[in-house]
């Protein structure tokens, strides 16, 4: 290990993600991967109270959450940088983590030599989030600006692009979230608002429409 490496500890469920993660992070010349665990309890066993630099955590995790997991690593060093790596994109939950102490909210479609970068910009002083995500805090603390710019709103996200796009060469929900690392339900949430800004009632007016 190079004495100049941050310390790193991932925390997330989904397996095929989490070994992405430890392939990716285990090869970095920035950073020591500690560990990785699949639950909070998980993490909480396994840390010895040895420096951690940054936590990469998922939110939706089995038993207690990764907001949960954040104001239990900031009670116990402050100076351990907690970054969301997520599909969960509701105002809410966003306000929830940073009110808890997270440093930023990545979404888990951001490359990840993007996420490298940004976990490397957190460590230097900043915080980070993925711009659809920056665009919900924006709308949470202004809702006037929701109201001004609501026709930019109606204009489909990034990500409804990538699934219609999917869809029109005939992948189906399931392929859709395994290309995106997303669960049938999320994919099912993206499509219904699809179909509401867009006006359709069915895949194959989607396609057409689109």
């Amino acid at each position: 290990m190079n004495k100049d490496q941050f310390h790193l500890v991932i925390i997330e469920d989904n397996l095929i993600i989490q070994k992405v993660l430890e392939e990716h992070f285990s090869a970095s010349q920035s950073f020591n991967l500690l560990f990785c665990a699949s639950s909070v309890e998980e993490f909480i066993g396994k840390w010895n109270e040895e420096r951690i630099d940054i936590l990469l955590c998922d939110i939706g995790l089995p038993g207690k959450s990764g907001i949960e997991a954040t104001w239990y690593v900031k009670r116990k060093s402050s100076a351990t940088q907690v970054v969301m790596f997520t599909v969960f994109e509701d105002k809410e939950t966003i306000f929830q983590a940073l009110c808890a102490g997270a440093s930023g909210y990545l979404l888990k479609d951001t490359p990840l030599v993007k996420v490298e970068e940004q976990l490397l910009e957190v460590l230097d002083g900043g915080a980070v989030m993925s711009p659809q995500v920056a665009r919900m805090v924006v709308g949470y603390f202004n809702p006037l600006l929701d109201k001004r710019e609501n026709k930019a709103i109606e204009r489909l996200t990034q990500r409804e692009i990538e699934i219609v796009s999917m869809l029109q060469h005939g992948a189906t929900y399931r392929a859709v979230a395994e290309r995106l690392f997303i669960s049938v339900d999320t994919v099912k949430f993206h499509i219904r608002n699809i179909y509401s800004k867009l006006q359709v009632n069915s895949r194959s007016e989607l396609v057409n429409k689109y």
